[in-house]
């Protein structure tokens, strides 16, 4: 008779046991702060790499950037420093957030979408990793190694490589204690890299003065394109830039975009012309933007203040829309 309540009683036990063991609930606050958590941090990851490649980028120029398809690395870094002022410090406040979720609750460590999500990132990091890995040696194999590519190469590694061993160290129940200082470096560096951006990029002043000077390149540009359009039509240089309008095509030519005052433009000789502008910032290092014709494009290096730039139009490789092209 007492073994008849006994076994009930130890069902029941194991049955309470294992309610008690059971993974714990995906509820929407979870759901939504480890998700908060991992987005942050995939935009913040690419935001500091895209940030670093453009400082390598100055730092290390090369040659073939400043024929006209490189563009102006200061100007790329305006998204990604953007990005890490506002990103970043959301996705240490998500990740500060759910440690003290974690180390008040353990269980919440097997929440499903908090598994998912750091497995997924590892995931991706060592994909990230492996194929950093797998460039560099296609490139060493083709002999085009270059310090340049090395250092962009050691950058993406380095913040893939942070982010694999960070949650990975978050996986194991172990104390870490290295893992506090890793994280307050990680924190540190990223905040030298923005603070170091605004060194290196200017101040938003100047960068805005960058992208006036910029529009100023392709107004110039446009207008070459158009006093070589008139010249082949007429066979003859206009002797002002009004007369350069033309309604049919809904062409006007531009002005500059801070003064509204017209560009200057002067006929030097019979197939010569001159054309000029007022720069603000000095960028004769590079490029300011990649030209639109790179065949007709010519030299857009220019110094602060008035810089002209003379256009000489060659017949042979222009041509006259007015006679047909040889068979």
């Amino acid at each position: 008779m007492l073994a008849v309540f006994v076994l009930p009683s130890n069902i029941l036990r194991c049955i309470i046991t294992a309610m008690n063991e059971t993974k714990p609930k995906t509820t929407p606050r979870d759901f939504f702060l480890n998700l908060l958590s991992i987005v942050t941090l995939y935009f913040s990851a690419t935001s500091l790499g895209i940030l670093v490649v453009q400082f390598i980028n100055i730092l290390v120029p090369d040659v073939l950037d400043k024929v006209g398809y490189g563009g102006d690395p200061y100007m790329a870094m305006r998204f990604p420093v953007a990005s890490l002022l506002v990103v970043f410090p959301v996705y240490v406040w998500s990740a500060r957030f759910l440690e003290k979720e974690h180390a008040k609750t353990p269980e919440k460590k097997g929440v499903a979408i908090h598994k998912w999500l750091v497995y997924l990132t590892l995931f991706i990091a060592a994909l990230v990793i492996i194929g950093d890995l797998v460039a560099l040696v296609l490139r060493f194999l083709d002999g085009e190694v270059t310090t340049r590519f090395v250092l962009k190469v050691v950058a993406i590694l380095l913040i893939a490589a942070s982010v694999f061993y960070y949650y990975l160290a978050g996986l194991r129940d172990k104390k870490n204690n290295f893992l506090k200082f890793f994280k307050f470096g990680i924190v540190t560096l990223v905040g030298i890299v923005v603070l170091s951006s605004f060194f290196v990029a200017g101040s938003p002043a100047e960068q805005k003065d960058r992208r006036l000077d910029s529009r100023r390149v392709e107004d110039l540009q446009f207008i070459q394109s158009e006093v070589t359009y008139y010249w082949q039509g007429k066979n003859a240089l206009p002797e002002n830039l009004s007369l350069v309008n033309d309604d049919l095509r809904g062409v006007r030519v531009p002005v500059d975009p801070e003064t509204g005052e017209s560009y200057s433009y002067r006929v030097v000789e019979d197939k010569v012309f001159e054309i000029c502008a007022t720069f603000l910032t000095d960028s004769s290092e590079y490029l300011t933007e990649p030209a639109y014709y790179p065949y007709e494009s010519g030299s857009w290096g220019h110094g602060t203040g008035e810089v002209c730039f003379e256009r000489t139009i060659d017949p042979d490789l222009h041509g006259d829309r007015s006679k047909p092209l040889p068979l």
